[in-house]
């Protein structure tokens, strides 16, 4: 008893320092260095303690936690290995985050899974609406990073660039749906939550944000009516190949398609390359089949500007095989593929939920390239869902 009421206090402070810090972004100066050295200083104590606390417990890594590790110290050895320009300690401190979520998973998520849940999609749910009061309050941003890398100013929002909007409003959905599913708790604040995040979205003008989240609201308010989901995910799985395929791979072609024209202009309201998208695809590929097996490590904005003519690649799978190649890239799918199919063996809603999602975050990460980091945490509530099964039957007796 004395342990659940110390974990009770800890398990939402520590989410709440962990999940703010991945996701809050802070001007790059010498005053903010220092502040971000303290908190991972203070990261690394509550982890510490959190093993300490559960050391004396029998313990053992799942296969998920094995994976992901191995994932990122490929990941941060090739970075390391090949990047021209210095990266000092930030891939070390990016798997220690990992290590951290992880760890947390351990100690908290086999133990009160109902809770973790919960807490993570209440602090989630704290930083969303906070987000909407400042873009009310600062429509212009919190900030400007001055000729930020050599590419000209940027203005900058509490998760930084105004595109992270949508990607941290996809995690907060699906952590409170996946609650909410299970313990028919916190309807109101799922509700409310969709509404502020399509409401940022929309107001952002971030078009693959808003048809993102709007098909994951449709099939958290219709998912009783849907049949056989599994079908439907292969069908948007066959889709995404083609569609990665004939407009990112080989994005040139799309002119010469009447059919994919008038969709891309009439439906989506875009040119054809995208807002130039498809040119820096175009850029990307070109260097990918020069280095396609290990890529080029985590090379800088000046590095993509040089070689993509672009900030970034603004598309996930792209990213990954720029900076890691086919071993990189093909690690990362197994890891999805293994997440979605331990999802999928309980059938709750909470898990098919969370398979959504990330078909979703596919579907975005089409036009975007997000913080690959954070995406381990929307696996992580995903890989766990299966353990929500119990309570899911509770509720429903209840």
């Amino acid at each position: 008893m004395q342990q659940q009421s110390q974990s009770s206090i800890w398990q939402p402070l520590i989410y709440l320092i962990m999940i703010g810090f991945t996701f809050i972004a802070m001007p790059q100066n010498s005053s903010t260095y220092l502040l971000t050295r303290c908190v991972q200083a203070i990261e690394v104590a509550f982890c510490i303690s959190l093993f300490i606390q559960y050391f004396r417990q029998t313990i053992r890594p799942n296969g998920f936690n094995i994976r992901v590790n191995l994932w990122w110290l490929l990941y941060t050895v090739l970075a390391y290995v090949l990047t021209s320009s210095t990266l000092g300690l930030t891939p070390f401190f990016n798997w220690l985050n990992i290590i951290i979520f992880l760890l947390l998973g351990v100690c908290f998520w086999q133990h009160d899974i109902e809770n973790s849940y919960k807490y993570i999609a209440t602090t989630f749910s704290i930083l969303i609406y906070l987000n909407a009061i400042l873009f009310f309050l600062f429509p212009d941003g919190l900030w400007i990073d001055h000729d930020w890398q050599g590419t000209g100013d940027s203005t900058r929002h509490l998760f930084g660039n105004y595109n992270q909007t949508g990607f941290v409003c996809l995690i907060g959905i699906t952590a409170q749906a996946m609650y909410t599913l299970t313990t028919k708790r916190g309807v109101f604040n799922l509700f409310a939550l969709i509404i502020v995040s399509l409401g940022s979205v929309i107001y952002i003008g971030s078009m693959t944000s808003s048809i993102g989240l709007s098909i994951l609201t449709i099939y958290i308010i219709f998912h009783k009516f849907i049949k056989r989901p599994k079908i439907y995910l292969i069908i948007f799985a066959i889709l995404y190949v083609l569609f990665f395929a004939i407009i990112v791979w080989y994005g040139n072609s799309i002119e010469e398609i009447s059919l994919m024209t008038k969709f891309i202009e009439n439906v989506l309201s875009k040119d054809t390359t995208f807002t130039s998208r498809t040119y820096i695809w175009n850029n990307a590929v070109f260097k990918i089949q020069q280095s396609p097996w290990i890529g080029y490590g985590l090379q800088d904005v000046k590095w993509n500007m040089t070689y993509l003519e672009g900030s970034g690649p603004h598309n996930l799978l792209l990213m990954l095989l720029l900076q890691g190649g086919i071993f990189l890239c093909g690690t990362f799918l197994i890891n999805i593929i293994y997440v979605v199919r331990e999802a999928l063996k309980a059938t709750n809603e909470a898990g098919v939920l969370g398979v959504v999602s990330i078909c979703v975050l596919f579907l975005m990460s089409l036009f975007e390239a997000y913080n690959i980091g954070p995406t381990f945490l929307l696996l992580q509530l995903v890989y766990y869902s299966p353990h929500l099964s119990q309570i899911e039957h509770e509720s429903d007796k209840r």
